[in-house]
C-alpha cells in the first residue's frame, strides 16, 4: 500500500535539463555560460535546503512518535 513513490518522470526532467545545462556552459556565448553556471549552482543549493527540511522532518516526527507514546501510557 505504501510502496516507494514512482519519480521517474520528475528523474527524466531534472537529468535533461541539467543535460543542457551543461551543454550551454559548453557553449562560446559567454552570458549564457555565466546563467548556466549560476542556475546549476541554485539548483544545487535547494537541493541541498530540500535534504536539510526533510531531514529536520524526520527528527520532528520521531520526536512527536516518543511523545505520543509516552502520552498513550499515561
Amino acid at each position: 500500500m505504501f510502496g516507494r513513490e514512482d519519480n521517474t518522470y520528475n528523474e527524466m526532467i531534472k537529468n535533461s535539463t541539467l543535460h543542457w545545462l551543461n551543454e550551454v556552459l559548453e557553449s562560446d556565448d559567454v552570458v549564457n555560460k555565466n546563467g548556466a553556471k549560476v542556475t546549476i549552482e541554485h539548483i544545487e543549493y535547494l537541493n541541498k535546503k530540500i535534504k536539510e527540511l526533510e531531514d529536520k522532518n524526520a527528527l520532528k516526527d520521531q520526536f512527536l512518535k516518543k511523545i505520543k507514546g509516552k502520552i498513550n501510557n499515561i
